[in-house]
């Protein structure tokens, strides 16, 4: 399915700002991006606020930068009372062509089904990839303590996904943050 992924830098969109009739959601960045740091690496400031996804048919929102995506998605929709949500604009690696960072793309996600304990995994791949995003990835926990212990569901998990993403993913040129999530419309 085609999808709008549109991003904000300064603002958060009000829900009827978004035109249009199709499906339309707000990530909102949390203030508090602290449990990125839970697995031991550093936690970034948010370079930006929220992420807008809306259907391609209506009116693209005006934001800082929006891109058509590709999207797949893998798991239950049943994402608990309180879900966690981390979304990530992926940057290819640039030894890959579109095709080949495409294909590994789609292929990690039975490395994810296997490794990560989420709910839900959309893989959102740009359609035309610009300012060195490729993708954009939303994981989705249940709630806290699957995202502090399920995100890595085996002994082995953490070394079998950076193995696997060390092959397709710009890991400097990435970005991840923690948001909270507002349907506007189903």
């Amino acid at each position: 399915m085609r999808r709008r992924c549109t991003l904000f830098g300064d603002r958060v969109p009000e829900g009827d700002s978004l035109a249009g009739d199709g499906p339309a959601v707000i990530d909102r960045v949390l203030e508090d991006q602290s449990l990125l740091g839970s697995r031991g690496g550093p936690v970034p400031s948010p370079q930006w606020v929220a992420v807008a996804w809306t259907d391609p048919a209506d009116p693209a929102p005006i934001g800082d930068r929006s891109w058509l995506v590709e999207t797949t998605i893998a798991g239950d929709p049943d994402r608990g009372p309180e879900p966690v949500k981390m979304v990530s604009f992926v940057a290819a690696l640039a030894s890959l062509s579109q095709a080949g960072f495409a294909e590994r793309y789609r292929a990690h996600r039975t490395v994810a089904a296997a490794h990560h304990g989420t709910s839900a995994y959309h893989q959102n791949l740009l359609v035309d990839p610009a300012d060195g995003v490729s993708a954009v990835s939303e994981l989705v926990f249940t709630d806290r303590r699957a995202y502090l212990d399920d995100f890595y569901l085996l002994p082995e998990s953490r070394q079998v996904v950076a193995d696997d993403v060390r092959g397709f993913i710009h890991l400097r040129g990435s970005r991840s943050m923690l948001v909270a999530e507002t349907v506007v419309r189903a």
